[in-house]
């Protein structure tokens, strides 16, 4: 009876000691995968003021969504979608406690019709807050609307067009040297994409600064898979940061 009620003693300890350790890794900004890159791993997805008190302490870099009000000249946080909280991106910026932080902003509403102003507005609110511009890169699907925040000293990133899923090479090949034109015509800082692109970007695109965006879940059933394959993505000198999905009881605005 005692040779028994040890024996589940020990595995009682064991899955407590298991499930500590599972929420510890989950929830840790600091992960195995992360050795020697940290500075390349920024957190995906902070549009609002509580997760970015708290991603800023941790993470050298963080991506939020922005969309531009032309009536207001106003930048508002938020990735449509999801409803607006009114989240205003001179309040944001206030919040910024370390100047050095790099920002990633993702520019949903980018078009020829607020590329002045919104660049005009964005180098305004860089400077009222003591922000470096070259520590902010700003994204768009619109890559000639990025030059207006290129010639104010701003990083760009030509946010790909869909290149997984095309049926064989002579779909592919359209595509690549389409964006390889676009990208001579209205230079950028770099090209970002999902991770799931990036065998096929890496081939084409191999010289091109890289900026990735990687949601998988902090954990899965697929943990070893991911984690190699994490590796191989921070570890490419062409990759300058890779987003990552951050587990926060906040919630994922």
């Amino acid at each position: 009876m005692m040779n028994v009620l040890k024996k589940n003693k020990k595995k009682i300890v064991f899955i407590i000691v298991s499930i500590v350790v599972v929420v510890v890794y989950i929830f840790n900004p600091y992960k195995l995968e992360y050795a020697g890159y940290q500075s390349k791993v920024w957190a995906h997805k902070v549009n609002t003021l509580d997760k970015l008190n708290y991603t800023q302490k941790f993470y050298d870099g963080i991506e939020l969504d922005l969309v531009f009000d032309s009536i207001n000249n106003t930048f508002d946080v938020n990735h449509p979608p999801d409803r607006s909280i009114n989240l205003d991106l001179d309040v944001y910026f206030s919040h910024i406690n370390n100047k050095e932080t790099k920002l990633w902003l993702d520019f949903k509403n980018l078009s020829e019709a607020n590329a002045e102003k919104s660049a005009e507005i964005l180098d305004q609110l860089t400077k009222k807050h003591s922000l470096k511009s070259e520590n902010i890169l700003v994204e768009s699907t619109e890559i000639n609307c990025l030059q207006n925040f290129k010639i104010k000293g701003f990083k760009t990133s030509f946010y790909l067009p869909q290149l997984v899923g095309l049926a064989d090479e002579s779909t592919l090949a359209p595509r690549i040297d389409s964006i390889k034109q676009l990208l001579v015509k209205y230079p950028t800082s770099g090209i970002s994409c999902n991770v799931n692109a990036y065998e096929v970007v890496n081939k084409y695109f191999e010289e091109e600064k890289k900026y990735l965006w990687y949601t998988y879940k902090p954990y899965s059933r697929h943990q070893i898979k991911n984690y190699r394959d994490f590796r191989k993505y921070v570890s490419d000198p062409t990759v300058d940061a890779v987003l990552i999905q951050v587990a926060l009881p906040v919630g994922n605005r």
